[in-house]
């Protein structure tokens, strides 16, 4: 297909419609505006996106980026047009799957799995990485999941929202069960994410300033580390996955 790579032109023969949905055929960056290079995701090749900018009252205009909403997590945000290739794509429309909380918890193993093969890699923390092998705490939640066709938001404090809230923290973790979500920040605002592997332990990927620069594992028991001393005084919440988002929730 000619017009694989000359995405402006196709996005003209559709009349920069919002309707259409696309697929992409390389993995790409995803920026917080229009100009400046602030990494806010990384986006899988295969996965779906929207037009959102530019529209047909603007496409005598020349871009550099465009303004998308991801279908797999109603994510927006800005990509280059420069090296993107892409392909129409038909949406069938999604129909909610019978028992989607069991089919999601047959898969936490692998996806606890999943995650510890990636802390095994030599990895570092990066803000907005999702790609692998250097993620930021959401992006390695979000991977693991899509990694195992389950779609959830992309950033921790949409996940917090969108998940089955499970308890506030106060001293026990006894009622948490492995594949759970630990929300950590304050009670304004979640800005940390991690994953409870099981006897007191959750993976997660944390920064230079607090962490471990990458993907470690840390406690939720008493303890002399500094690092997960710092993370159970943050802790604010857990939650579970049960269930597949729906790409009409716009979040950003």
């Amino acid at each position: 297909m000619e017009s694989y790579k000359n995405p402006i032109s196709l996005f003209k023969q559709t009349n920069f419609s919002k309707t259409i949905w696309w697929k992409l055929k390389v993995n790409i960056s995803g920026y917080q505006n229009e100009t400046e290079n602030k990494l806010v995701t990384e986006i899988f090749k295969n996965r779906i996106f929207r037009l959102i900018y530019p529209n047909i009252h603007q496409n005598n205009h020349k871009f550099s980026r465009i303004l998308v909403q991801l279908y797999e997590d109603g994510y927006i945000c800005w990509i280059n047009l420069d090296g993107l290739i892409i392909e129409k794509y038909d949406l069938n429309k999604t129909e909610s799957l019978k028992n989607e909380n069991l089919l999601i918890k047959d898969k936490i193993n692998s996806i606890l799995k999943w995650i510890k093969d990636q802390a095994e890699l030599s990895n570092e923390y990066l803000w907005g990485g999702s790609l692998g092998p250097n993620f930021d705490c959401s992006g390695l939640i979000q991977t693991a999941f899509l990694k195992h066709q389950i779609h959830i938001p992309r950033d921790s404090y949409q996940i917090k929202s969108f998940c089955k809230h499970l308890f506030y923290f106060k001293e026990s973790y006894t009622a948490l069960r492995p594949g759970d979500l630990l929300f950590f920040g304050t009670l304004e605002k979640c800005d940390h994410i991690g994953i409870y592997k099981g006897d007191g332990l959750y993976y997660h990927s944390s920064g230079k300033d607090f962490g471990r620069n990458g993907i470690g594992l840390d406690t939720l028991k008493q303890s002399n580390d500094k690092i997960s001393l710092h993370y159970k005084s943050k802790l604010i919440s857990a939650g579970r996955v049960v269930r597949n988002y729906r790409w009409d929730r716009t979040i950003r």
